[in-house]
């Protein structure tokens, strides 16, 4: 602290006149920064705080369907049963096949039947609207 005191009492030193002027600015500047930088920071903290609490807010309902949705899952996955196989003969399973694809042909074939039936209705009624 000495070495300072000595130093501010040298006149020697020739201090320019503007320079309390200028340290005056320098010192407005800076703490027009320091509270434009505050400024800056609560409005982000609003933000923030806004944004967690909708984060808070939607986290519980999410995390309780998650929930949920793993229980049903695990509850039902037990009652699921697995398919076994029905045949140990394949040519039982060869005759069941045919029974199953010639069910299906059957429908198949009522269907195009009725579609046939109803085409010159279709047709008909696709003229009129054209017209």
């Amino acid at each position: 602290m000495l070495e300072l005191d000595r130093i501010a009492s040298d006149e020697s030193i020739k201090v320019p006149a503007t320079l309390k002027h200028d340290i005056s600015v320098t010192a407005r500047a800076l703490e027009m920064a320091s509270k434009e930088e505050d400024d800056e920071s609560k409005e982000k903290t609003v933000s923030h705080k806004r944004y967690r609490k909708f984060l808070r807010i939607i986290s519980y309902p999410a995390a309780a369907v998650a929930i949920i949705t793993i229980g049903m899952r695990l509850s039902f996955q037990d009652s699921i049963t697995k398919p076994k196989d029905t045949f140990d003969d394949p040519m039982m399973a060869y005759v069941q096949m045919e029974q199953v694809f010639g069910f299906i042909s059957e429908k198949m074939n009522t269907g195009i039947d009725l579609a046939d039936a109803a085409e010159p209705v279709i047709d008909k009624t696709i003229n009129a609207l054209i017209r």
